[in-house]
Protein backbone atom coordinates (compact mmCIF):
# COMPACT_ATOMS: atom_id res chain seq x y z
CA UNK A 1 0.00 0.00 0.00
CA UNK A 2 1.19 3.69 -0.70
CA UNK A 3 1.13 5.66 2.73
CA UNK A 4 2.54 9.25 3.78
CA UNK A 5 5.56 9.95 5.09
CA UNK A 6 5.97 12.52 8.20
CA UNK A 7 9.45 13.77 8.78
CA UNK A 8 8.85 13.85 12.84
CA UNK A 9 6.54 13.64 15.71
CA UNK A 10 7.90 15.68 18.16
CA UNK A 11 5.45 18.29 19.29
CA UNK A 12 1.61 18.33 20.54
CA UNK A 13 0.56 20.16 17.16
CA UNK A 14 2.20 17.62 14.87
CA UNK A 15 0.67 14.35 17.20
CA UNK A 16 -2.67 16.30 17.08
CA UNK A 17 -2.53 16.51 12.98
CA UNK A 18 -1.20 12.73 12.78
CA UNK A 19 -4.17 11.77 15.16
CA UNK A 20 -6.85 13.76 12.64
CA UNK A 21 -6.22 12.02 9.26
CA UNK A 22 -8.48 9.04 8.07
CA UNK A 23 -5.82 6.88 9.35
CA UNK A 24 -3.27 7.52 11.38
CA UNK A 25 -0.77 5.26 10.50
CA UNK A 26 2.45 6.75 8.90
CA UNK A 27 6.42 6.55 8.53
CA UNK A 28 8.23 8.94 10.03
CA UNK A 29 11.46 9.69 8.96
CA UNK A 30 13.09 10.52 12.39
CA UNK A 31 13.18 8.59 13.83
CA UNK A 32 12.72 5.85 11.50
CA UNK A 33 9.32 4.07 12.21
CA UNK A 34 6.20 3.19 11.68
CA UNK A 35 3.57 4.62 13.91
CA UNK A 36 -0.03 3.28 13.88
CA UNK A 37 -2.30 4.54 16.63
CA UNK A 38 -4.56 1.75 16.93
CA UNK A 39 -7.78 1.81 18.87
CA UNK A 40 -6.62 1.79 21.79
CA UNK A 41 -3.18 1.16 21.28
CA UNK A 42 0.00 3.41 20.04
CA UNK A 43 2.21 0.64 18.10
CA UNK A 44 5.92 1.74 16.79
CA UNK A 45 7.74 -0.81 14.37
CA UNK A 46 11.59 0.47 14.59
CA UNK A 47 13.56 -0.05 11.76
CA UNK A 48 17.16 1.02 13.52
CA UNK A 49 18.27 -2.27 13.43
CA UNK A 50 17.86 -5.67 12.29
CA UNK A 51 15.63 -7.33 12.95
CA UNK A 52 13.44 -4.82 13.33
CA UNK A 53 11.78 -3.96 16.96
CA UNK A 54 8.03 -3.05 17.63
CA UNK A 55 6.36 -1.73 20.79
CA UNK A 56 2.78 -2.37 21.34
CA UNK A 57 1.67 0.20 24.18
CA UNK A 58 -1.98 1.10 25.42
CA UNK A 59 -5.01 -0.33 27.77
CA UNK A 60 -7.96 -2.64 26.39
CA UNK A 61 -10.21 -0.27 28.19
CA UNK A 62 -9.25 3.14 26.87
CA UNK A 63 -6.92 4.79 24.75
CA UNK A 64 -6.52 7.76 27.75
CA UNK A 65 -3.06 5.63 28.89
CA UNK A 66 -1.49 5.93 25.54
CA UNK A 67 -1.86 10.04 25.36
CA UNK A 68 -1.42 9.99 29.05
CA UNK A 69 2.52 8.17 27.62
CA UNK A 70 2.97 10.32 24.51
CA UNK A 71 2.60 13.48 27.00
CA UNK A 72 4.65 12.57 29.46
CA UNK A 73 7.30 12.10 27.17
CA UNK A 74 6.93 15.93 26.20
CA UNK A 75 5.05 15.07 22.91
CA UNK A 76 8.39 13.84 21.56
CA UNK A 77 8.47 10.42 19.89
CA UNK A 78 12.22 10.54 20.26
CA UNK A 79 12.21 10.58 24.39
CA UNK A 80 9.55 8.05 23.75
CA UNK A 81 11.81 5.68 21.71
CA UNK A 82 15.03 6.07 23.85
CA UNK A 83 12.66 5.20 27.43
CA UNK A 84 11.49 2.25 25.28
CA UNK A 85 15.06 1.36 24.44
CA UNK A 86 16.18 1.59 27.78
CA UNK A 87 13.65 -0.69 29.49
CA UNK A 88 14.00 -4.37 30.14
CA UNK A 89 11.47 -6.30 28.90
CA UNK A 90 12.80 -9.45 30.01
CA UNK A 91 10.17 -11.98 29.91
CA UNK A 92 8.62 -9.44 26.54
CA UNK A 93 5.83 -8.22 28.63
CA UNK A 94 5.93 -5.30 31.19
CA UNK A 95 3.32 -3.71 33.43
CA UNK A 96 2.56 -0.49 34.71
CA UNK A 97 5.20 1.90 36.14
CA UNK A 98 6.10 2.44 32.31
CA UNK A 99 8.62 5.44 31.80
CA UNK A 100 7.06 6.92 35.19
CA UNK A 101 3.59 6.51 34.23
CA UNK A 102 1.54 4.29 36.09
CA UNK A 103 -2.29 3.13 35.63
CA UNK A 104 -3.48 0.87 33.19
CA UNK A 105 -0.47 1.06 30.80
CA UNK A 106 0.97 -2.14 29.49
CA UNK A 107 4.04 -2.51 26.87
CA UNK A 108 4.76 -5.60 24.88
CA UNK A 109 7.89 -5.83 22.28
CA UNK A 110 8.16 -8.20 19.69
CA UNK A 111 9.71 -8.22 16.19
CA UNK A 112 7.52 -8.59 13.26
CA UNK A 113 7.98 -10.51 10.62
CA UNK A 114 5.57 -8.44 8.10
CA UNK A 115 6.16 -8.94 4.32
CA UNK A 116 7.17 -5.73 2.97
CA UNK A 117 8.16 -3.92 5.76
CA UNK A 118 10.51 -1.49 4.41
CA UNK A 119 11.86 1.82 6.14
CA UNK A 120 11.00 5.92 5.08
CA UNK A 121 14.68 5.15 3.70
CA UNK A 122 14.19 2.88 1.34
CA UNK A 123 11.00 4.66 -0.34
CA UNK A 124 11.29 7.51 -2.68
CA UNK A 125 8.79 10.19 -3.67
CA UNK A 126 6.44 9.56 -6.07
CA UNK A 127 5.68 13.23 -7.42
CA UNK A 128 2.53 14.15 -9.15
CA UNK A 129 3.12 14.24 -12.85
CA UNK A 130 2.68 17.77 -14.29
CA UNK A 131 2.83 16.95 -18.50
CA UNK A 132 2.29 13.52 -20.09
CA UNK A 133 5.54 12.27 -20.99
CA UNK A 134 6.64 10.77 -24.40
CA UNK A 135 7.34 7.53 -23.21
CA UNK A 136 5.85 5.49 -20.03
CA UNK A 137 8.13 3.77 -18.40
CA UNK A 138 7.35 2.48 -14.82
CA UNK A 139 8.37 5.21 -12.73
CA UNK A 140 5.59 7.51 -14.90
CA UNK A 141 3.19 4.94 -14.38
CA UNK A 142 3.69 4.66 -11.28
CA UNK A 143 3.19 8.34 -10.39
CA UNK A 144 0.45 8.66 -12.21
CA UNK A 145 -1.31 5.41 -10.41
CA UNK A 146 -0.06 6.67 -6.95
CA UNK A 147 -1.25 10.01 -7.16
CA UNK A 148 -4.60 9.40 -8.61
CA UNK A 149 -4.45 11.37 -12.05
CA UNK A 150 -6.85 9.06 -14.09
CA UNK A 151 -10.06 8.12 -14.23
CA UNK A 152 -11.81 5.60 -15.64
CA UNK A 153 -9.94 2.12 -15.05
CA UNK A 154 -10.69 -0.31 -16.96
CA UNK A 155 -9.53 -4.73 -16.60
CA UNK A 156 -8.53 -5.57 -20.56
CA UNK A 157 -8.45 -9.41 -19.32
CA UNK A 158 -11.90 -11.21 -18.79
CA UNK A 159 -9.91 -13.85 -16.15
CA UNK A 160 -8.38 -10.64 -14.13
CA UNK A 161 -9.25 -8.94 -11.38
CA UNK A 162 -7.03 -6.20 -11.02
CA UNK A 163 -7.10 -3.00 -8.77
CA UNK A 164 -4.99 0.29 -9.14
CA UNK A 165 -3.14 0.10 -6.02
CA UNK A 166 -2.70 -3.76 -6.64
CA UNK A 167 -1.01 -2.76 -10.27
CA UNK A 168 1.50 -0.37 -8.48
CA UNK A 169 2.41 -2.66 -5.96
CA UNK A 170 3.70 -4.75 -8.27
CA UNK A 171 5.05 -1.97 -10.51
CA UNK A 172 7.23 -0.84 -7.75
CA UNK A 173 8.57 -4.20 -7.05
CA UNK A 174 8.82 -5.41 -10.93
CA UNK A 175 9.56 -1.92 -12.48
CA UNK A 176 10.76 -3.59 -15.91
CA UNK A 177 8.12 -5.59 -16.21
CA UNK A 178 5.76 -2.61 -16.76
CA UNK A 179 5.41 -0.42 -19.63
CA UNK A 180 2.55 2.19 -20.76
CA UNK A 181 1.38 2.89 -24.33
CA UNK A 182 -0.93 5.16 -25.12
CA UNK A 183 -4.22 3.88 -27.59
CA UNK A 184 -6.74 6.72 -28.21
CA UNK A 185 -7.69 8.61 -25.66
CA UNK A 186 -6.65 5.71 -23.42
CA UNK A 187 -3.13 4.50 -21.67
CA UNK A 188 -2.66 0.74 -21.57
CA UNK A 189 -0.52 -0.82 -18.75
CA UNK A 190 1.53 -3.79 -20.26
CA UNK A 191 3.05 -6.37 -18.44
CA UNK A 192 5.60 -8.07 -20.13
CA UNK A 193 3.73 -6.84 -23.33
CA UNK A 194 0.72 -8.20 -22.76
CA UNK A 195 -2.03 -5.34 -21.71
CA UNK A 196 -3.88 -6.00 -18.55
CA UNK A 197 -5.65 -2.73 -17.61
CA UNK A 198 -5.91 0.60 -19.30
CA UNK A 199 -7.04 3.80 -17.88
CA UNK A 200 -7.63 7.97 -19.04
CA UNK A 201 -5.12 10.02 -17.93
CA UNK A 202 -6.57 13.14 -16.23
CA UNK A 203 -3.47 15.02 -14.52
CA UNK A 204 -5.90 18.06 -13.13
CA UNK A 205 -6.25 15.43 -10.45
CA UNK A 206 -3.16 17.12 -8.86
CA UNK A 207 -2.68 16.15 -4.74
CA UNK A 208 -1.93 18.45 -2.18
CA UNK A 209 1.51 16.60 -1.63
CA UNK A 210 3.14 13.77 -3.30
CA UNK A 211 2.65 10.62 -2.54
CA UNK A 212 5.48 8.23 -1.28
CA UNK A 213 6.13 4.37 -1.90
CA UNK A 214 5.71 2.22 1.15
CA UNK A 215 5.64 -1.42 0.25
CA UNK A 216 4.21 -2.38 3.67
CA UNK A 217 1.58 -5.08 4.61
CA UNK A 218 -1.80 -3.45 6.42
CA UNK A 219 -1.89 -3.59 9.66
CA UNK A 220 -3.91 -6.46 11.54
CA UNK A 221 -6.76 -4.85 13.52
Amino acid sequence: MIIRVLPQLESREEWLAFCRREMPYCLIDHPSCLVDFQTHFLQLTLFENVPEVRYTLGSRRSMEPAWQLIKGCNWSLTRLIEGLASLDFGSNVRDNGLLGLEGELSARRSFPRDAHLHSPASSRLLAPLKTLPQHWCAHTLSCLLANEQFRDWREEQEDASLSAAGVLLDMLDHSEQWSGRPFGPRLQLCYRGQVLASLIPELERYPSEPARRGLLAAPSR
